[in-house]
């Protein structure tokens, strides 16, 4: 029987999504413990292949780097090109501090491997470089013209298929186009891991195009049931640690 471990800080646990996947696996059946963040990093929290371990980003990369795996975000898949309805380039805090001075080219921002070490945003004059300076320049980025969206969704997709949906930004009264949902998860069923979130949203301008895509590993349930969402972890976990089980 697999067993989970799920984070908690001074007791508690950290938000919603761990309360949300103990209740999953523990109605399922599952042997649960719980660590924080010093265990996991430490190695007083034991670590294998059969531990399903729930919890921040930080938290299961960490854990899945002590056997030995190592991810990268998923953020805009070349399968998936042909849905963002602008042009995405890879770039550097050297180069984006470089043309700061230039007048009237603002660039939305965001990490290529640090997917989590800084909210993406729009840099357009030197202040909005002050809350990121401790980056070094060599550090790789995702670049955009900005492309402002009225509303966001993210799509729980499991073996394939939609399994659950959540607002997050924006007006909640405005919808994706379905069709353009269900094309996405067609075209990239061929690469795409067993559980993922894929964002759409409604651009200022219209029409429905792509966020981004984010592993399921560690994605936050978003109102996804508990049972759906430890099941969703799981298939994760599962298809990560195959390569050395």
């Amino acid at each position: 029987m697999w067993s989970v471990i799920i984070q908690k800080e001074r007791g508690e646990f950290v938000n919603a999504n761990g309360f949300n996947a103990w209740q999953g696996f523990d109605e399922r059946g599952f042997e649960i413990s719980f660590f924080d963040w010093e265990q996991m990093d430490s190695g007083v929290a034991t670590v294998d292949p059969g531990t399903i371990t729930v919890g921040s980003v930080r938290y299961v990369r960490r854990a899945l780097q002590r056997i030995g795996i190592e991810t990268m975000p998923l953020d805009y898949p070349i399968r998936l090109r042909g849905y963002l309805g602008r042009r995405i380039w890879q770039t550097t805090w050297a180069e984006v501090r470089s043309r700061i001075d230039s007048p009237g080219v603002p660039v939305f921002v965001k990490p290529v491997e640090q997917d989590k070490a800084f909210t993406g945003y729009v840099v357009s004059a030197f202040r909005d470089l002050i809350r990121t300076a401790k980056w070094p320049g060599e550090m790789k980025l995702w670049a955009s013209e900005p492309f402002p969206f009225v509303s966001e969704w993210r799509y729980f997709v499991r073996r394939g298929e939609v399994i659950g949906v959540g607002h997050y930004k924006g007006d909640p009264l405005r919808s994706p186009d379905v069709s353009v949902i269900r094309g996405a998860v067609e075209d990239y069923a061929g690469e795409a891991p067993v559980a993922y979130g894929i964002d759409f949203g409604i651009a200022a301008s219209g029409g429905t195009h792509l966020v981004e895509v984010n592993d399921g590993f560690s994605l936050g349930c978003l109102g996804l049931g508990p049972l759906a969402y430890s099941a969703f972890l799981e298939d994760r976990w599962r298809e990560l640690v195959r390569t050395i089980t």
